[in-house]
């Protein structure tokens, strides 16, 4: 052996030889070439399933087809994750797919799921993009740079229902039913301010447990004793459906009004008489315009003649926004992707007027006031809705003037 040299250990030697040819790619080299992939967490089981849950999965998955099934020469992947409407679970998962590769975390209904997602979002420098969540803190005292805020929320919906309601001499004391988690806390707080500045007052607020409660009939019983004017539903899904019925099999539509605060188009599907004559604001039909029933027509074919619900269309739009902003900045990195669209305007069969507000991350666009028809107006399967009032987008949500949101970013 010549003086000066020595033999290398065997892993060292084949460390040098992989890194001389090229040998595995790092993990950044592996990740920048394997697939993108959305997440989709969403209720799969539970009361928001009708809503969101499978189809909101197909939804989105639609959404990555008509874009080409790539981008940035990569194939797109969609991800559904079932949260069971349970917070810390949901954390746990969603900071699992974003290890795993995950770029984007989509739908999110539940606002307490939606919430805890955000945190993890901001802490992975990733994106969370939330449909079907409501809570107005999304955008309030919870705004952070990693997380949009796109269908609806609870300031929307208190603004023109509650609004409405309490504006009529028959309408200032309400008697509130509100589920016992973000959603309905922000649903109150929303409703209560909008109320009061028509001049009416909530006199009282029954909070129930949420995801275990399926007889109403005491809170039910207790808002028919109260001598007020108005039964505020603030509660969504299976809730919505369950509480409604059993209201009027109490007669309480014959002595109260009854507000719903939100409702979806499955929900009309599952229980139409309950709900007709209901008015109530959402954030798209999908018969409102030809543009709407042309998607409407696409998911219908491929979810067996079922029409999609605000939330599901949605998720479609709120995919391929994602998509088309990763493929004009050349990355899915989240701080250019946010870039990117912080301001940016839009219009799509989905949200008219659309704008991905910088200041607190609302994705502001128009909203809609429907009214529930009768069955024997009805002239399709599926057409329980008719549009009586279009919110603009300046109006339909909170101000940036009125905004809570401390922006860090």
């Amino acid at each position: 052996m010549k003086p000066g040299f020595r033999i290398l250990p065997a892993a060292l030697a084949l460390g040098l030889l992989t890194s001389t040819l090229g040998g595995p790619p790092s993990p950044a080299r592996a990740a920048d070439s394997g697939p993108i992939k959305i997440a989709v967490v969403t209720d799969m089981s539970g009361v928001y399933a009708a809503l969101a849950g499978q189809g909101a999965v197909e939804a989105t998955k639609l959404a990555v087809e008509d874009f080409g099934g790539k981008v940035l020469g990569r194939s797109v992947e969609v991800v559904a994750i079932d949260h069971r409407n349970n917070g810390p679970d949901a954390a746990i998962k969603v900071r699992e797919a974003y290890d795993g590769g995950a770029d984007l975390a989509l739908d999110l209904t539940n606002s307490a799921v939606a919430l805890a997602v955000a945190a993890v979002a901001k802490e992975k420098h990733k994106l969370a993009i939330v449909t079907g969540g409501g809570s107005s803190d999304l955008t309030g005292a919870n705004c952070d740079r990693y997380t949009y805020h796109y269908a609806y929320d609870t300031y929307a919906l208190a603004n023109s229902t509650g609004s409405n309601i309490a504006a009529q001499a028959s309408g200032k004391n309400w008697y509130a039913l509100v589920p016992n988690y973000r959603f309905g806390q922000s649903m109150l707080t929303d409703f209560t301010a909008a109320i009061e500045r028509k001049g009416g007052k909530v006199q009282k607020a029954d909070l129930y447990p949420f995801g275990t409660t399926t007889d109403f009939s005491s809170y039910l019983l207790a808002a028919k004793n109260s001598g007020a004017q108005v039964l505020g539903l603030f509660n969504a899904g299976t809730d919505t459906v369950n509480s409604m019925k059993q209201a009027k099999q109490f007669g309480l539509d014959k002595t109260m009004k009854i507000a719903v605060g939100l409702l979806f188009l499955s929900d009309v599907d599952a229980l139409p008489d309950v709900f007709a004559g209901s008015r109530i604001t959402t954030s798209w039909y999908w018969n409102q315009d030809k543009a709407a029933r042309a998607w409407a027509d696409k998911y219908a074919k491929r979810m067996h003649g079922l029409r999609p619900t605000d939330i599901q269309a949605s998720d479609y739009s709120a995919a391929s926004q994602w998509l088309s902003a990763v493929k004009a900045v050349g990355t899915t990195d989240a701080d250019k992707v946010q870039g990117y669209l912080d301001g940016r305007q839009f219009n799509d069969f989905y949200a008219r007027g659309g704008e991905w507000r910088a200041r607190d991350h609302r994705v502001i666009h128009e909203m809609y006031v429907v009214d529930v028809l009768p069955k024997d107006q009805v002239k399709e399967p599926h057409a329980w809705f008719k549009v009586v009032q279009t919110i603009p987008p300046g109006r339909a949500f909170r101000p940036e003037s009125q905004s809570t949101c401390k922006k860090d970013w």
